[in-house]
C-alpha cells in the first residue's frame, strides 16, 4: 500500500517539477501581453449634439440599463466583433467583465425582453465603424483612442486601469 503511494507521490512531484518551467514561461508571457495592452478607449459619435458622458452613464449604456442621453435622445450602440481583442479590453476596462460574461448578461436581458445587445460589426476597422455611425445619426461606438479621427465627438475616454 505504501509502496504504491510512494510511487504516486514521486510521480506527482516529478510532474510538477518538469511542468514548472512551462508554467513560469506562460505566466511571464501573460504579463508581457498585459503590458502590451495599455490601450485607452474613446466612446464617440459623429453627432455633435450628443453631450459628454459620465463614466456612470457610459456604464449604464453598455449594460443596457439606459437607452437615452439627456432624457429624450434615444441612442444606438454598436459593438466590435466578438473575436476582437479590443472588445475584450474595452469591456474589462469599462465594466470589469469579459466578453463571455457580457454575452451571458445580454442574453438574459434579451430573454426577459428588457433589452437587446448592441449591433455587432464584422470588423474592428475604424472605416467600418465610421460608416456605421454615418448610417446611424444617434449611434455611439468605441475604439482605441489612437485610431479615432479628430473630427468625431468624443463623449468620454476610458483609460487603462480604471
Amino acid at each position: 500500500m505504501f509502496k504504491g503511494l510512494n510511487k504516486l507521490i514521486w510521480f506527482l512531484c516529478r510532474s510538477v517539477f518538469l511542468a514548472l518551467p512551462l508554467l513560469l514561461a506562460s505566466v511571464n508571457a501573460s504579463a508581457v501581453a498585459a503590458e502590451d495592452t495599455d490601450v485607452e478607449f474613446a466612446i464617440f459619435s459623429l453627432n455633435d449634439e450628443l453631450p459628454q458622458l459620465s463614466k456612470n452613464k457610459a456604464r449604464m449604456l453598455y449594460r443596457g440599463k439606459s437607452k437615452r442621453i439627456s432624457g429624450s435622445l434615444k441612442i444606438v450602440l454598436v459593438d466590435l466583433p466578438e473575436t476582437s481583442i479590443h472588445r475584450e479590453d474595452f469591456y474589462k476596462m469599462l465594466l470589469g467583465k469579459s466578453v463571455s460574461q457580457m454575452n451571458g448578461y445580454w442574453a438574459g436581458l434579451a430573454f426577459s425582453g428588457k433589452g437587446s445587445p448592441p449591433e455587432e460589426l464584422d470588423s474592428d476597422d475604424i472605416k467600418q465603424i465610421l460608416k456605421w455611425l454615418n448610417d446611424n445619426p444617434n449611434g455611439i461606438a468605441y475604439a482605441p483612442i489612437e485610431s479615432v479621427p479628430e473630427e468625431v465627438n468624443i463623449l468620454i475616454t476610458v483609460p487603462q486601469g480604471e
